[in-house]
């Protein structure tokens, strides 16, 4: 351990409780699975990473003095300090960005654009002279600056959160979340289809190289083995996980309208996968040792390669495990409706009435979600834009290509 094992301890452990579960969610993707599990399972990981980065950073800014129980209301007022701050300028800076691109967006869906720019309307539609021909043909392609505005936005998030001291990465986060619920429909169709598609594959290209580095870690990487560390990593790992999600789903559950499934917990126990975020979390942990030049030392090697083995270990093993524990805990081919009927037989085993898939609904119940959305509607969205009423321009969920993507889909593929 480095110069000061308490702090470290905690360090230690906010990184390594952050889940990566890119190998189960791509199953997920491909798998005819609830919606409602993928969408839980991302949304815990994306709430979770942020939550540890932060947790993480926190508690780093208090190395420098004593670490002790006083030090505690430091680390909470830090944690919220750069929680916060990241949310309001991830935030933010997605704002701006979607108010100007609905701006763009109206300025060149309107006609009199084109009369302003040398277009002669007429009563047949617009006719064009040869020089405002020439005038068309020379015009800007939206698409281009559309796309540049949402990649350049988000970039420009993780700039300003991180010169204004808050996190940078849980500030693009937040970015993504608002680019993908408003500025995601203030671009042009040529727009979305292109911004979605360059996401996917810089998203598999990250991924790949996750999976490649910490493959490469393994075999090239100078290990120092702590057995208490390697042996009860794993273990901790799971039970802390499997103490957490039971009883948490449970208490939800007294709250939710529509009940999860005993497998259902279950699977969401057996997808806490460590990966990247942790490993590069734990890699520039400071080790309280300074260098030759006389900079602070970073990286911890018994940290280091316990949090690396049990991030290749839960990879291999719970990823692998992904699709055959769907089809065990029968999970595939199920609607929500189905997994809420299950979940309201699970909460009434000894009643003798049934719930049918009918008498449940798939929409959230909560008032507080209600009311946002009712805000959203009337107050946010005719500045910022985004669907008004993304029920009515969806199309079947049987057709092969969706025109309509959730939000979960494009997050993702931004994230």
């Amino acid at each position: 351990m480095g110069a000061a094992p308490f702090a470290e301890c905690f360090m230690y452990g906010a990184a390594i409780s952050s889940i990566d579960p890119v190998a189960t969610l791509a199953v997920l993707a491909q798998s005819n699975t609830p919606p409602i599990l993928y969408n839980l399972v991302f949304g815990e990981s994306v709430l979770n990473d942020a939550v540890a980065i932060v947790l993480f950073h926190s508690i780093e800014s208090s190395l420098g003095s004593s670490f002790s129980v006083g030090t505690i209301p430091a680390v909470f007022f830090q944690f919220w300090f750069l929680l916060v701050g990241s949310l309001i300028v991830g935030t933010g800076v997605a704002l701006a960005c979607a108010f100007l691109l609905k701006r763009f967006n109206e300025y060149y869906s309107n006609p009199d654009h084109w009369t302003k720019s040398g277009y002669q309307a007429s009563t047949d539609g617009v006719s064009i002279s040869e020089n405002q021909e020439h005038h068309k043909e020379q015009s800007i392609d939206p698409t281009v600056y559309e796309m540049s505005i949402v990649i350049m936005g988000s970039y420009l998030a993780y700039l300003v959160a991180e010169v204004a001291g808050t996190s940078g990465i849980v500030a693009l986060f937040f970015s993504g979340i608002c680019h993908s619920h408003y500025s995601y429909y203030n671009i042009s169709d040529e727009a979305q289809v292109s911004v979605r598609r360059l996401f996917e594959v810089g998203a598999f290209l990250c991924e790949l190289f996750v999976f490649a580095y910490l493959g490469l870690q393994v075999a090239t990487m100078s290990h120092s083995f702590d057995f208490g560390l390697v042996i009860s990593g794993i273990p901790f790992a799971i039970g802390s996980r499997l103490a957490m999600i039971i009883p948490c789903t449970k208490l939800i559950n007294r709250y939710r309208k529509n009940k999860l499934p005993v497998n259902m917990m279950k699977m969401m126990w057996a997808v806490g996968l460590r990966g990247a975020v942790a490993y590069g979390l734990v890699v520039n942990m400071p080790s309280g040792e300074e260098k030759e030049d006389g900079a602070e030392g970073i990286g911890i090697p018994a940290i280091e390669t316990a949090t690396l083995l049990i991030a290749v270990t839960s990879s291999l093993a719970l990823g692998s495990t992904t699709g055959p524990l769907l089809r065990y805990l029968d999970l595939e081919g199920k609607s929500d409706a189905e997994i809420y009927t299950q979940g309201w037989q699970d909460a009434h085993p000894d009643s003798l009435q049934t719930q049918s898939d009918a008498q449940f609904e798939t929409k959230s119940s909560w008032k507080i979600h209600q009311r946002f959305k009712e805000f959203d509607n009337s107050m946010l969205k005719p500045i910022f834009g985004g669907r008004v009423h993304p029920e009515e321009d969806c199309m079947s969920d049987h057709h092969e290509e969706e025109v309509c993507l959730s939000e979960t889909e494009i997050l993702r593929a931004s994230a």
